[in-house]
């Protein structure tokens, strides 16, 4: 349904078919994204535009509502392209958007990111946006259509990607659509174009490299795992979660060893009874608290303005001198 809907939007707008205003809602913050940047890319290609960008959480209506007659003031052949990101936290007067639009003008573009939250159906800018706009609600992907989605974004960039290979991408890091468009994006940089990604790359790029982050951490040398992990280029989030799953691990490895149960074909080769003098159950206790905590401060991030190194560097120094 989503990879329909863009395309149609995409289609429009390369027969000039544009729309005044676009409101893109709902869970799945990357969707939301990747449509406005699609939009603005294409666009781009078609005509000149100006682009200003505005934050919810630094964003009064009234404010907006100049811009939108400031940019209408500047006669000129360009489109006015304003992105309100984070429009969320305009929530409770995100209606007032109604009386914006009544006054809207022919060469103004406005899109709305409203993340994580949906416009009722029977509210005045819903039903207006729906006759007048675009409007789509972002919901989480189907395993099935993630592995569409990107299998289309790769294809339009000119490379090509095995079924498998896309699987294994999904398998490893999860339905995390920021975390496989990263590893997707750094292929692009050591691949050459319609050269065929397989199950043999993603093995050796995505899944090896990984692999050595954890020994690094596993053999408790800070510097080389905090390089490394700064070099995988991903969310914040896909790296927490790999190193709360590989402490997890070590509390399987331990409660084996305490319960004398074979453990020759435990699932991780990197795992030692040197590892568990290194991180002690107590201590593991506490690094998972910590990871826990470092996921709340990602969550607020964009409410603190936390700098993401700074979240990561502190966790660290939790984990290597705990």
């Amino acid at each position: 349904m989503f990879l329909t809907f863009k395309k149609k939007i995409i289609t429009d707008i390369n027969n000039k078919k544009f729309k005044n205003i676009y409101f893109f809602m709902g869970e799945e913050r990357f969707l939301i994204e990747n449509l406005t940047n699609s939009i603005e890319l294409f666009l781009k290609k078609k005509e000149k535009i100006k682009k200003k960008i505005l934050y919810g959480y630094d964003l009064d209506l009234k404010k907006l509502f100049f811009v939108t007659k400031q940019i209408y003031i500047n006669f000129s052949n360009e489109y006015n392209l304003i992105i309100v990101k984070e429009a969320q936290f305009l929530s409770e007067k995100i209606e007032n958007i109604y009386y914006i639009l009544k006054n809207h003008y022919k060469k103004t573009i406005l899109i709305i990111c409203y993340n994580n939250k949906v416009l009722e159906k029977r509210k005045k800018l819903y039903k207006y946006i729906k006759k007048n706009g675009i409007i789509f609600n972002c919901v989480k992907l189907k395993t099935n259509e993630i592995l569409n989605f990107f299998k289309n974004e790769i294809e339009e960039k000119g490379y090509i990607i095995t079924h498998n290979a896309i699987k294994l991408l999904i398998k490893f890091l999860g339905e995390n659509l920021y975390s496989i468009n990263n590893e997707i994006n750094k292929l692009f940089i050591l691949m050459e174009k319609n050269q065929i990604i397989d199950e043999k790359i993603i093995k050796k790029y995505v899944i090896k490299t990984t692999f050595k982050v954890e020994s690094y951490i596993i053999e408790k040398n800070f510097i080389k795992a905090y390089k490394a992990i700064l070099n995988l280029n991903c969310p914040i989030s896909f790296i927490l979660k790999n190193i709360y799953n590989l402490f997890l691990k070590i509390i399987k490895f331990h409660c084996l060893i305490f319960t004398n149960v074979k453990f020759q074909n435990f699932e991780n080769k990197i795992l030692n009874f040197t590892t568990l003098k290194k991180y002690p159950l107590n201590n593991i206790y506490n690094i998972i608290s910590s990871i826990r905590e470092a996921d709340i401060k990602i969550k607020n991030i964009y409410i603190n303005s936390i700098n993401k190194e700074s979240i990561l560097e502190e966790l660290f120094y939790k984990i290597f001198y705990n």
